[in-house]
């Protein structure tokens, strides 16, 4: 089996001219007036958004990620920011609707000061392979440690993810503790349940966790209820319409991120259309979709006993998606009593002050030191 092969990040002349001719075209609706980011998406903005990703965006943006290093192995892509030898190497795992793009920063400091970290772009995401049958969290971990361990031959490394990186993390260490030497996890909320809710019985914070999730569920879970149940019901008409593209996940950045209902409070334009040219340009949405379909065919769920056992640290950054409608929340941040139930070392829990589901693009500095508090002491 040979070694990872270099890859160039780049976007071509035909698919840029392709997505211009798109936009050209849109057929925007109407929306009644006064309502905007009520009704999901404010439909003004998002006309700014696409005039500036066809006329004002420089495509050449993503060929900056080539100076990390980027790397192809067996259809799997990942960054590679060289640190040295000062500890054991770290690998971050994004999520939804994210890619490598979102520990760009991160990356860069960890390397700054001798870690280096190793970002995949997850299966069907970004510039990695779509898998064809869609992966659930076990098969990605499994193809990840693959990764890891054939083709970059490490021998062990500290795990850090979010969103989907969190149990996709988790399971790697589950299934292969010896390699995970610690386990960082910036949004706890969505680690598998744990196996056992009895023994010791539920405190009020842990049933108020349950309870707000299942609100949260709601009142803001559609993309979870339609992209569990049925992903390729909007697969199409996102793929093909790069404006519908932009609608989709422009209120996902919005309203996940810390941002006070300012989107550009934390993504400037050119920073939101590098996220809607990765998953444009590498024609990723519809394989990125399907997870949620797999994990909920298949979810992992710890038995009664099981417990994560490597050490591990949790980033609870603050809520950027709402619970009720009303306060602040995310699914995410359960008390520390449920989270031990889950994780059977946990040696860190800390909760910094900004932040949220993007923690590491919208605060890079707190979210490498809070990560690398832990990663030093292991």
């Amino acid at each position: 089996m040979s070694g990872p092969d270099g890859y160039e990040i780049t976007v071509a002349e035909s698919t840029i001219a392709d997505l211009r001719d798109r936009l050209a075209r849109t057929r925007w609706p109407e929306q009644p007036a006064g309502h905007g980011w009520d009704l999901g998406t404010d439909l003004a903005y998002a006309r700014e958004l696409c005039e500036h990703w066809a006329s004002g965006y420089d495509f050449a943006r993503l060929e900056r990620l080539n100076e990390l290093g980027s790397f192809r192995w067996e259809g799997l892509h990942f960054l590679r920011a060289e640190g040295g030898d000062s500890g054991l190497p770290i690998v971050l795992l994004h999520g939804w609707p994210s890619g490598p793009i979102e520990y760009e920063r991160a990356a860069r400091l960890l390397a700054s000061v001798g870690r280096t970290a190793v970002v995949p772009s997850l299966p069907g995401f970004a510039w990695s392979d779509d898998p064809g049958e869609p992966l659930d969290v076990a098969a990605v971990a499994a193809r990840l440690l693959e990764l890891l361990l054939d083709g970059l031959q490490l021998e062990r490394f500290v795990v850090a993810g979010g969103d989907w990186g969190a149990p996709i993390g988790a399971r790697m260490a589950f299934d292969a503790p010896e390699r995970v030497a610690g386990l960082y996890v910036s949004t706890p909320g969505v680690l598998p349940p744990p196996g056992d809710l009895s023994d010791p019985p539920l405190s009020e914070d842990e049933r108020a966790f349950a309870e707000r999730g299942l609100r949260w569920f709601r009142r803001e879970g559609h993309h979870m209820a339609i992209q569990s149940a049925a992903p390729d019901v909007i697969s199409t008409a996102l793929s093909d319409s790069p404006a519908g593209l932009a609608v989709y996940l422009v209120e996902k950045y919005r309203r996940w991120a810390d941002t006070g209902g300012d989107v550009e409070a934390r993504f400037s334009k050119d920073e939101l259309c590098d996220f809607l040219t990765m998953f444009w340009s590498t024609g990723c949405i519809a394989s990125s979709l399907r997870i949620y379909w797999a994990e909920r065919s298949r979810r992992w769920r710890l038995g009664p006993g099981e417990r994560i056992e490597v050490p591990a640290a949790i980033g609870a950054f603050r809520a950027g998606m709402q619970a009720d409608g009303e306060s602040p929340g995310v699914i995410g941040n359960p008390p520390p009593e449920w989270s031990r139930r889950v994780l059977g070392d946990l040696r860190q829990w800390n909760e910094p002050p900004r932040g949220a589901h993007f923690s590491a693009f919208e605060e890079p500095d707190l979210y490498a030191a809070d990560l690398l508090e832990f990663a030093d002491a292991l």
